[in-house]
């Protein structure tokens, strides 16, 4: 059974897309030597917060994510990392795909290859399930709480795209 409309796979597609870019994948907060750190990690760029301790000119408040498997001290933050790249790739790739597709959805429905509503849930559930696995990941070599936010609804609109009926 499909979970969306076939007539609105392809909205749904675009909308999810810009969904899952929008959404941060994780917030974390520690508390390191009574301050207060906080890490909100979208797709393409994670924002630091923090707050009682000044760091000077070794704050980076704004972390790309092609930068970001360079900055940690922890292997294994370094290693979430890289798979949160890879993540933001996937998930680069369905918006790219998504303004090609609002753009010209009648040229992108009828000359395509495969299914563009599809194709774009596999985007999306590849770059869920790798954001996923760098929760993971920091689960184990963080030093605070994450929890994880789009990395759980990024999966479920690739899945729900995945299982639209053929056009």
């Amino acid at each position: 059974m499909a979970w969306v409309d076939p007539e609105y796979a392809g909205e749904f597609a675009v909308v999810s897309a810009w969904l899952a870019a929008l959404l941060p994948w994780s917030v974390s907060l520690s508390s390191p030597a009574g301050g207060r750190f906080v890490v909100v990690r979208f797709p393409f760029v994670a924002f630091q917060f923090l707050f009682g301790i000044e760091l000077g000119a070794a704050e980076v408040p704004v972390l790309p994510m092609w930068a970001a498997p360079d900055f940690p001290q922890s292997t294994g933050v370094a290693t979430a990392y890289t798979v949160w790249l890879a993540g933001g790739v996937a998930v680069a790739g369905a918006v790219a795909l998504s303004v090609v597709y609002y753009a010209r959805e009648a040229d992108v429905e009828t000359k395509a290859p495969v299914d563009p509503a599809r194709l774009m849930g596999g985007l999306l559930t590849l770059g869920g399930v790798s954001l996923l696995a760098a929760v993971g990941l920091l689960f184990g070599s963080y030093a605070g709480v994450t929890v994880p936010v789009g990395a759980l609804i990024v999966p479920v609109l690739g899945v729900a795209l995945l299982r639209t009926d053929a056009r």
